[in-house]
């Protein structure tokens, strides 16, 4: 796990000077970003042979690679790095793409800073969390899984299955949408939003929104 006071180091790989720029504006603050950028394939690849990395921001269309392909290339030199995709306004389905063959996330260019940093941690957190299961599953450390966040440990007893609707409320809320937004995506009611949120919590045995999207990552629900 990255220490509090260490800068999350980034590889950025991303041929377009706008895109690339937008992201180092956001990701200016030294003291918790280091970001190397490179634009094609070819050098990030020789990039990962020198340095280390905690996460990757990958643009699929590079002038040495396009698509999926790029990710799956990189994914062979970056096992345990996780990879945030960027993609187009009109490319979303590519990014959903991208995430089921093994990227941590994917991001629309232009979103906001606040959406960027957002996905860069839980993109970290969620390799880390995923670790940390794999090596309890292969060391048989338990019947019953030790995990850690933030410090904290606790035993944790499997969690009933959420429901779809409940899922797509819990990665809503891993998005930061307010209850609000989330009745609006899925035109449902306030009240019915709450009522989907009390049930998630119940269900994944935990007290409050930020501990179910933590949970939710930990069993890969999202």
């Amino acid at each position: 796990m990255i220490a509090k006071s260490e800068a999350i180091t980034i590889l950025l790989i991303e041929d377009n000077p706008e895109d690339a720029l937008l992201v180092k504006e956001y990701l200016n603050d030294s003291k918790k970003f280091r970001l190397d950028t490179v634009s094609r394939l070819t050098d990030a690849l020789e990039h990962l042979k020198t340095k280390t990395f905690d996460i990757i921001l990958l643009d699929l269309n590079l002038p040495d690679g396009m698509g999926l392909e790029n990710l799956i290339k990189l994914r062979r030199y970056s096992q345990h790095i996780p990879i945030v995709v960027l993609t187009g306004v009109d490319e979303e389905s590519i990014g959903i793409m991208a995430v089921q063959r093994g990227a941590q996330d994917y991001l629309i260019k232009g979103a906001d800073h606040t959406r960027l940093t957002r996905s860069i941690k839980y993109a970290i957190e969620r390799m880390r969390l995923r670790g940390i299961q794999d090596f309890s599953k292969s060391e048989e450390i338990s019947k019953e899984e030790i995990y850690i966040i933030d410090g904290s440990e606790r035993k944790h007893k499997p969690s009933k299955d959420l429901t779809e609707r409940e899922l797509q409320v819990l990665r809503l809320l891993a998005e930061g949408c307010t209850n609000q937004k989330i009745a609006e995506h899925l035109c449902i009611s306030h009240t019915t939003v709450k009522s989907h949120i009390s049930q998630i919590l119940q269900k994944l045995d935990v007290k409050g929104r930020t501990a179910a999207v933590m949970e939710g990552l930990r069993q890969g629900l999202i």
